[in-house]
C-alpha cells in the first residue's frame, strides 16, 4: 500500500512518524507532495524519512491525506484534483472541511474525515474518524490511524467538532493547567525550573497510573489521592469554588463552536 500526504505540518508529521514507527508503511511507501513549494517538500521528506514526489505521482497511490491548513484547501484542490483517480481513498485531517466541501472541490470520492491529536507522534494519541459514503478501504484507514494510539470510529461527521473539543485541542488545555500550577509555585517563591519539573512530572506520572489501570476512572483516582480534610481535598474545593469546571467546559464549548463556524464558512464558499 502507498500513501501520499499533501501538506506535512505538525499534525501530519506526527501521523507519519507513528505510521513509520508502527511499521504499517515504510518510508518509500509514503509520499510527500508539495506543488507550491517543491523544495520545502523535499526538505520535509528528508527530515521525516519519506519520499518527495510530484503531483502526478498521486495517481499511483492507494490513499491521499489532505493535511494543509483548511483555508488553503480550495486552492490546493485546484492543483491536485486532476491527479486523483476514481475510487481513490481520501483522508482529510483539516478542521472545518465537511464531506460536502470535499466533494464540491474534489468530486465524488471515498472520503474519511480524521481528527487526531498531537499524542499520535509518540503513539499515545487518540483519533476520531468519520467514514463517508462509498468507502471500501476503512480497514486500511483504521490501521493507519491506530498506529498513533487509539482510533475511534464516529457515528457521523457532526461528532468531529466534539472530538476537537475533547481531544484535538485538549493537549493545550493540559499544558495551560501545567503553566498555571507551576506559575503559582513560582509566585510562592519556588525556582521556575523546579516548579516546572514538579508540575510536568506529576502530570506524566498521573497519566501513567491511568494508563496502567484502565479500569480506574479519573474521579476514582482523585478520590484515592484526596484524604479527608487534607491538603488535596482543600485544594480541589478551592479550584471548584474558583470555577474550574465551568472554565474547562467553556473552553470545550468554544472549540466546538469555532469548528462549527469554520465548517459553515467553508461550506458557504
Amino acid at each position: 500500500m502507498r500513501l501520499a500526504f499533501l501538506g506535512a505540518g505538525n499534525m501530519a508529521g506526527a501521523m507519519i512518524q507513528s505510521i513509520l514507527a508502527a511499521g504499517v508503511l515504510q518510508g518509500d511507501e509514503i509520499l510527500c507532495v508539495n506543488a507550491r513549494n517543491p523544495e520545502h517538500g523535499k526538505e520535509t521528506a528528508a527530515r521525516l524519512g519519506i519520499t518527495a514526489a510530484e503531483p502526478a505521482a498521486l495517481s499511483g497511490v492507494d490513499g491521499v491525506v489532505f493535511a494543509m491548513k483548511p483555508q488553503d484547501f480550495a486552492a490546493a484542490a485546484g492543483m491536485y484534483r486532476q491527479h486523483l483517480k476514481k475510487g481513490q481513498l481520501v483522508l482529510s485531517i483539516m478542521a472545518g472541511i465537511s464531506f460536502a466541501k470535499l466533494q464540491k472541490e474534489l468530486g465524488v470520492l471515498p472520503f474519511i474525515r480524521v481528527m487526531p491529536n498531537m499524542g499520535v507522534g509518540v503513539r499515545r494519541g487518540v483519533t476520531g474518524y468519520a467514514v463517508g459514503a462509498g468507502v471500501s478501504q476503512a480497514a486500511f484507514a483504521e490501521k493507519l490511524l491506530a498506529a498513533g494510539g487509539m482510533a475511534i470510529r464516529l457515528q457521523n461527521e457532526t461528532e468531529i467538532a466534539k472530538v476537537i473539543g475533547v481531544a484535538g485541542s485538549s493537549p493545550a488545555y493540559f499544558c495551560l493547567m501545567l503553566e498555571a500550577l507551576a506559575g503559582a509555585a513560582v509566585r510562592d517563591g519556588m525556582e521556575p525550573e523546579a516548579a516546572a519539573a514538579f508540575a510536568r512530572e506529576t502530570f506524566i506520572g498521573t497519566a501513567e497510573i491511568l494508563k496502567a489501570e484502565p479500569e480506574l476512572s479519573p474521579e476514582a483516582l482523585r478520590a484515592r489521592i484526596s484524604s479527608k480534610k487534607g491538603t488535596t481535598e482543600a485544594a480541589v474545593e478551592a479550584m471548584r469554588g474558583a470555577g474550574f469546571a465551568p472554565a474547562v467546559a467553556a473552553g470545550y464549548t468554544r472549540a466546538v463552536q469555532k469548528s462549527d463556524a469554520m465548517t459553515a464558512a467553508f461550506d458557504a464558499e
